[in-house]
């Protein structure tokens, strides 16, 4: 179907070389990469196939699976879902690539990106909670906010609360925002302007729909759960995230596993149980769903919970932070009581009573997707406290500004056999990303995603990393696990080097957030010596705005962890340095890396060539492949573990990247 069209497309008369001779801006340079790319992915897709592709940066990835997604929508006549893993993708291929690719083929593509319905603001529950008594606020804050939002209702076009300007209280957005369990459908009184239908709908006759992998792997549990792929009904908001689909494309592909973990297990938060207590009724302000008089045994219920909720959730803070471990694994079933489980179930029955005697629509289904939203977070507490679930790991995270909520994560220890049945089965799966092989092989990558029949495909870089990189490597660094403070102090000497060499320009990588601020009041007094501005990740900005700032600011340097490994593009001269601190093997107390490793060895297998050594070298590859975004970026490289050179594994990360200059030190 596909094939002939993307060949044609990539051949001798291709558009792509029309539009470099008469586009301003637009530069073509024939690639066999891409070429290669888009005839294996078009292939695939004919053929029904998975396949698994390595593109490093340059090859242009995005046109070879857009060109032959676009063809196959046509020819089956139901969408493409692209799904990636950062917004700067989305953004891409929303904002320039299919416009681009439009302008092109002379055609108008469908394309549309997929949300949440949290993400949309729902006029039922607005005009609703205007309503009412403003008294019956949760809080007086909220009445400005609540104002703010009715202007703002009047005039958005697509109700995304991206597009809100300012912030907004979490407590009023999840009092209008469109909820699972809450739409009338067409017995509302807005459905005709209401704006998630408005997207669903736009979503359902795209020929390419692009998502995210959170929301990819939320539908696919979903779906999972209901026993179909996708929803082919637009109208069926309730239960629909993605439509019915022809092919899935997950492009940055080296984060799948740990977002499919993620996102294919539970999770129960003190947050959302005593935001949904509040939602109920509030002791303190009498205001809430249930003040009705018929409601007065939920009432009741409601504060019983949260009294014991309180408490519960006090008593688990302080125990944890004596721990002084964070996150905190949870390997004992019934070592702590579930004191809410009993409480939560009493107010289940009682919910379910009202709900039974409401005649009003509205109010009967508020209440039914609040009761709802209890049980599941009942469910996932009753989970994690038995461990009821073989194969999975538990942990606790403190979590918020000041540490006091808690997340009750429930995760699969081994995301591939919930994988080879929840999405290969149903192929075809194109899967690409700049970094998915391990010395020359992708069958890591393939096992721990459960791939293994995919077919596979590693393309060679288009770049001169010969010419544009010089890697500087340190072989006499202090050990960093035996010696960690000799060895920050003599990484502070050398970072120092290395930014006066190049004035800043420059990221310099960490594996843990500990290490990265011992080293960062090293550098206080150089950087502003040096007229060096140093950022500093979680202090002040978000990731993002770091990011923006620092492709403005002369003289820039970035002291991040996991969020600068991955996913940042920063072509130019603005990052001509990637100092690597430590070679990124996962922290081995983390509960997930911990409970991987032991499955590693419970099954026969050498758990540090199987497991923590390829997963530390695709993450390797991700910060080295920082510095080199276009043809014409040049810079260095500087790696401060000695281990890389040291240790007979440290040739497996040296064999992983491209071939170039090296410089000991």
């Amino acid at each position: 179907m596909s094939v002939a069209q993307t060949e044609a497309f990539f051949g001798a008369d291709s558009p792509l070389r029309l539009a470099s001779s008469t586009k301003a801006g637009f530069s073509y340079e024939p690639r066999p990469q891409q070429v290669a790319m888009a005839k294996a992915v078009a292939e695939a897709l004919d053929d029904g196939a998975n396949l698994c592709v390595e593109a490093p940066t340059g090859v242009g990835k995005t046109f070879a699976y857009l060109v032959p997604a676009y063809y196959y929508a046509l020819a089956t006549g139901k969408p493409v879902v692209v799904s990636t893993h950062t917004i700067n993708l989305q953004e891409q291929i929303i904002g320039r690539d299919i416009p681009l690719l439009e302008r092109m083929l002379d055609v108008e593509i469908r394309a549309e990106v997929a949300k949440g319905r949290g993400n949309y603001l729902c006029l039922r529950r607005l005009n609703q909670l205007a309503d009412m008594d403003q008294t019956l606020l949760p809080d007086d804050s909220i009445l400005g906010e609540l104002g703010r939002l009715l202007r703002w209702a009047e005039k958005t076009s697509n109700g995304d609360r991206g597009d809100f300007p300012g912030g907004l209280s979490p407590v009023l957005w999840s009092s209008v925002c469109c909820e699972r369990g809450t739409c009338t459908n067409k017995q509302c009184t807005f459905y005709r302007s209401c704006f998630l239908m408005k997207v669903r709908r736009s979503v359902h006759q795209a020929q390419i729909v692009v998502a995210n992998h959170a929301l990819f792997f939320s539908a696919l549990a979903m779906s999972n759960d209901d026993g179909v792929s996708g929803c082919a009904d637009p109208e069926q908001v309730s239960d629909s995230i993605l439509p019915d689909y022809s092919a899935v494309i997950l492009d940055e592909g080296h984060t799948l596993e740990d977002c499919a973990a993620s996102h294919l297990g539970l999770r129960a938060d003190t947050f959302v149980i005593l935001r949904l207590l509040g939602r109920l009724y509030s002791d303190e302000r009498k205001t809430g769903m249930l003040m009705a008089e018929s409601a007065a045994p939920a009432r009741a219920a409601v504060s019983d919970c949260r009294r014991r909720a309180v408490l519960f959730f006090q008593r688990l803070n302080d125990w944890l932070a004596d721990q002084r471990q964070n996150p905190l694994r949870y390997t004992v079933p019934g070592h702590i009581n579930n004191y809410l489980a009993e409480p939560l179930r009493r107010l289940d029955y009682e919910l379910r009573q009202l709900i039974q005697r409401e005649d009003d629509q509205s109010t009967k289904q508020e209440l039914t997707a609040a009761a709802d939203e209890l049980k599941d977070q009942c469910a996932a507490l009753d989970s994690f406290f038995t461990m009821e679930l073989p194969e999975y790991v538990y942990w606790f995270e403190r979590q918020g500004r000041d540490g006091q909520d808690i997340s009750f994560n429930v995760v699969p220890v081994d995301v591939a056999p919930i994988m080879r049945g929840m999405l290969f089965s149903r192929p075809p799966v194109i899967i690409t990303s700049a970094t998915l092989a391990v010395d020359g092989n992708i069958g890591y990558f393939q096992h721990r995603l459960g791939a293994e029949e995919a077919r596979t495909l590693i393309l060679d870089t288009p770049f001169d990393f010969s010419r544009q990189v010089t890697l500087h490597i340190c072989n006499h660094m202090p050990d960093p696990r035996a010696a960690a403070e000799a060895f920050q102090e003599e990484a502070a000497k050398y970072i120092q080097h290395y930014l006066r060499l190049t004035h800043g320009r420059a990221f310099v990588l960490f594996t843990s957030y500990n290490m990265m601020h011992e080293i960062a009041m090293r550098l206080e007094d150089f950087c502003a010596e040096e007229h060096l501005t140093m950022m500093i990740q979680g202090e002040g900005m978000t990731p993002r705005k770091m990011l923006e700032s620092f492709k403005q600011t002369e003289g820039a340097v970035i002291l991040g962890t996991a969020s600068f490994w991955t996913g940042v593009d920063v072509p130019g001269d603005a990052l001509s340095n990637v100092i690597i601190t430590r070679l990124p093997f996962a922290v081995p107390d983390h509960p997930l890396s911990a409970a991987r490793t032991e499955k590693a060895e419970r099954e026969g297998r050498n758990s540090f060539f199987e497991y923590s050594l390829p997963d530390a070298v695709l993450k390797f590859r991700q910060g080295f492949g920082r510095l080199i975004r276009t043809k014409d970026d040049t810079g260095i490289v500087v790696i401060l573990d000695s281990r890389i050179v040291t240790k007979r594994y440290g040739r497996v990360f040296l064999n992983s990247i491209p071939a170039c200059p090296v410089e000991m030190f």
